[in-house]
């Protein structure tokens, strides 16, 4: 379903509508259309990510083709995880294509130049997985997006400080610019607070060994490992903290953390590791919770399965531009770039993950992260306080009482 590079007239319609699961309705020529390009890593080292964001963008575009409000076409593209595709996705569906808006995008390494794209071509870009202070301070227009740093910063740093209080913190992050201005923001807030941080390493993403890294955390005596990094690097990382038999207090994973398949694929090993998230089912912000219910409900009946939690920024980001394309749509008329624009600018909605209302540089304004423990078979919200579900389990139990 999926194209890897530009596709043929006829083809690019036929993965429109069928992408959008697009629905004919009585009067479906009077209704307002609008033409949508989302770009993905749906292959690659983030195709886990990918397939999450682009799974809760198809939902919304289906959910919104069934009421009728609008007529939507999706345009679906893979940027394979590389710069190179993402500008050639975002030139082709801006150029060629001529959506009025674009949605998606998982790295600022990949986010970055998909936004100047849409910037020069004036076209609205609602970014689902963005962290890089950078991108909203360079004045733009027609750039937006669903997460910011502050909210990571601000979770992970809390729960190391309220809760468990250690004297020394040892931080691994990936060269990304999300991850590298988000373990800096750390190290400085915990410095601040007399927190010792004697390991503090960049590596990159993807390398099948950490193990000269994580000697480094055993031989410092840190108590708590905080890897601001992704999925996969979670994954090699604690199996081989594991067979190095480094006992930590606590381990915190920035992203990826919240996928069901940690608890799949560590099996024992993943058990009371910490990471973050935006959302989980029957943990919502007061007032989201109707909407939370019918997000799962839908996903479920649609993909036959719980919907991770990554997959409600896909869904928020396309949910972002429909809705301001509703109040810009008008009978058998097509929506604009501009429009949608404008809408994003005064846009005040009700999401699943949030109250969603972007300041003027394009930031959500109301965006949290939550602590999840993974206790079990399930993820236990353990902070902040106002939204756990349950305690957190701290210490971690030894490796060899797992």
């Amino acid at each position: 379903m999926h194209q890897r590079r530009p596709c043929g007239t006829r083809a690019c319609l036929i993965l429109l509508l069928l992408t959008a699961g697009f629905a004919f309705h009585p009067g479906a020529a009077d209704t307002a259309t609008l033409r949508l390009g989302e770009i993905n890593p749906l292959t690659g080292r983030f195709a886990a990510h990918g397939a999450a964001l682009h799974r809760g963008i198809q939902l919304a575009v289906e959910e919104a083709n069934a009421s009728g409000t609008l007529r939507v076409t999706l345009a679906t593209r893979d940027d394979e995880a590389r710069p190179d595709r993402a500008v050639a996705a975002a030139e082709e569906l801006t150029t060629r294509l001529r959506v009025a808006a674009l949605v998606g995008g998982y790295v600022d390494t990949l986010v970055g130049p998909i936004s100047e794209v849409a910037e020069r071509q004036k076209v609205p870009y609602v970014a689902t997985a963005s962290l890089d202070e950078r991108l909203t301070q360079r004045g733009y227009r027609y750039f937006f997006r669903i997460s910011h740093l502050r909210a990571y910063v601000d979770s992970m740093v809390g729960i190391v400080q309220e809760v468990f209080k250690p004297q020394s913190v040892a931080i691994l992050f990936s060269a990304t610019p999300g991850a590298s201005q988000l373990a800096r923001r750390q190290r400085e807030r915990l410095e601040q607070a007399r927190v010792q941080v004697p390991v503090f390493e960049m590596f990159t993403s993807g390398i099948a060994d950490f193990t000269p890294l994580l000697a480094r955390v055993r031989d410092s005596g840190a108590e708590v490992l905080i890897a601001d990094t992704f999925f996969a690097d979670h994954l090699v990382m604690v199996r081989q903290l594991r067979a190095l038999e480094v006992n930590l207090k606590a381990f915190l994973g920035a992203f990826g953390m919240e996928f069901p398949e940690v608890v799949r694929d560590l099996g024992p090993s993943g058990q009371f590791l910490f990471g973050t998230t935006g959302w989980e089912p029957g943990t919502t912000e007061p007032g989201t919770e109707a909407a939370s219910r019918a997000f799962v409900d839908g996903y479920r009946r649609r993909f036959g399965t719980q919907p991770p939690p990554l997959a409600m920024h896909g869904y928020v980001g396309a949910r972002a531009i429909l809705a301001a394309a509703e109040r810009a749509a008008s009978r058998g008329r097509e929506v604009g770039p501009e429009d949608v624009r404008l809408g994003l600018q005064s846009l005040d909605l009700t999401t699943p993950l949030q109250r969603l209302q972007f300041d003027s540089r394009g930031e959500a304004k109301h965006y949290r992260r939550l602590i999840v423990q993974i206790q079990g078979s399930t993820r236990v919200v353990v902070y902040p306080p106002d939204r756990a579900t349950g305690k957190p389990i701290y210490p971690m139990p030894p490796w060899d009482k797992r």
